[in-house]
C-alpha cells in the first residue's frame, strides 16, 4: 500500500521533533563549551596581564612575593586546563557543536514546514526523500559524537516541549524543562 499525504506529513513532523531535539543537544553543548573555553582564554590573559600591571606599577617587596607564588599556581594550573582542554578537542568541539545545532533547527524548520503545508503527494515524496537523506547524514555525524542517554531524554523533552506533543512513555506533554521521572523524556 503506497503512502499518502497524511502518512508524509507524520512522516515530517516525526523528523522535525527529532532534529530539533538534537539541534537542541548540540546547542547546550555548544553554550557549556563556549563558556569553558571563555573562562580558560580569560584566565590565560587576566592572571599574566594582572601580576605584570601591579609589580611594575607598585614595585617589589615582601608582598609581591606572595602574589607571584599565587600567581604561579594560578598559571600552573591554567596550563594544565589549556592542555586539557586540547586532548579533549574544546575549540574542535565547539565548532562541530555549533554548526550541528544549526544544521538541524534548520532541518527541524524545513520538517515541519513541509508537514505543515505539504504539496502534492508527488512532490512532498520527492522533498521529504531529499531531506531524509540530509537528516540521514547529519544523524550519523552527530552520533559519531557520543551523544548520552541523559542528552538524549533532555533533547526528546525539548521537541515535545517545541511542537507541544505528548511524550509515548508518560503520556504528558512537557511544558517545562525541568527533569521528570520519565525514562523517555526526563532524568536528565
Amino acid at each position: 500500500m503506497a503512502a499518502g499525504i497524511d502518512d508524509y506529513r507524520r512522516k515530517c513532523w516525526d523528523a522535525a521533533l527529532h532534529a530539533y531535539g538534537t539541534g537542541y543537544i548540540f546547542q547546550k553543548r555548544t553554550s557549556r563549551l563556549k563558556y569553558k573555553t571563555d573562562l580558560l582564554t580569560w584566565v590565560g590573559f587576566a592572571v599574566p596581564l594582572l601580576v605584570g600591571a601591579l609589580v611594575g606599577t607598585f614595585g617589589k617587596g615582601k608582598v609581591w612575593s606572595l602574589v607571584l607564588v599565587i600567581a604561579s599556581v594560578i598559571g600552573a594550573a591554567q596550563l594544565a586546563l589549556s592542555l586539557w582542554s586540547l586532548v579533549k578537542r574544546w575549540p574542535e568541539e565547539l565548532s562541530y557543536s555549533a554548526a550541528s545545532a544549526t544544521a538541524n533547527e534548520s532541518l527541524a524548520s524545513r520538517f515541519a514546514a513541509l508537514g505543515e503545508d505539504p504539496p502534492s503527494l508527488h512532490l512532498l515524496r520527492t522533498q521529504f526523500e531529499k531531506m531524509t537523506v540530509e537528516d540521514t547524514a547529519r544523524r550519523e555525524r552527530d552520533n559519531e559524537k557520543g551523544v548520552s542517554e541523559k542528552e538524549r531524554r533532555m533533547g526528546m523533552r525539548a521537541a515535545l516541549r517545541k511542537f507541544r506533543r505528548q511524550c509515548p512513555a508518560c503520556q504528558l506533554t512537557p511544558t517545562s524543562m525541568d527533569p521528570s521521572d520519565c525514562g523517555v523524556c526526563g532524568k536528565f
